[in-house]
């Protein structure tokens, strides 16, 4: 009995942090009503076509979360975006349906000398709502729902239990390019020697 209160405790505690980090706005709503999760990462020893490659690269070999479609390849400007989904983030049931959430995304990583920013844009949630008797598609904008818009009440229980985790999974990819952008070395040559 201990044990399982525990659990319970811990699982509360961890559900409150992370809407927490939610709440706390580490994204933005851009002027198109799309929700950013974006970081600018400082102190690469990297050059802004360097930091466009490795980004480039990632883009065509990730398949750890999802498969990407360039959709921006611009290497004057340092700008190189691709388009991805998380599939089936969230599945969840709310009497009487049962709901499986994807978010399609893109991934973007502006480069600079020795910097870069990456974001992670996102528009929609899609996927399904069913029960027994029907199934109904679903594509509803992020922004216009709870907790990013929190007048919104209609499918609250919904999207307050599936927005962090869509939240976590775009701190995760926002995380695993600045990962690979600060593990790859610099073709410059060593001129400290």
């Amino acid at each position: 009995m201990t044990k399982r209160l525990f659990v319970t405790v811990i699982a509360v505690a961890l559900a409150l942090t992370s809407l927490a980090q939610v709440k706390g706005k580490d994204y933005t709503v851009d002027k198109n009503g799309d929700v950013v999760v974006a970081k600018v990462v400082e102190g690469l020893a990297l050059q802004r076509h360097e930091i466009y490659t490795a980004a480039q690269k990632y883009l065509e070999n990730a398949y750890k979360d999802t498969k990407y479609k360039i959709v921006i390849n611009s290497p004057e400007s340092g700008v190189v975006a691709g388009e991805g989904e998380y599939l089936q983030f969230y599945e969840g049931r709310i009497f009487p349906s049962s709901y499986f959430l994807n978010a399609p995304f893109i991934l973007r990583v502006d480069a600079k000398d020795g910097r870069a920013r990456i974001s992670v844009i996102l528009s929609y949630y899609t996927g399904k709502r069913s029960n027994i008797n029907e199934s109904e598609d679903i594509r509803d904008r992020i922004s216009e729902f709870q907790p990013v818009n929190e007048s919104q009440t209609e499918r609250h229980k919904l999207y307050n239990a599936a927005f962090p985790k869509l939240f976590q999974k775009a701190q995760n990819t926002v995380k695993e390019v600045e990962e690979v952008l600060k593990s790859t070395p610099s073709s410059a040559p060593d001129t400290d020697w």
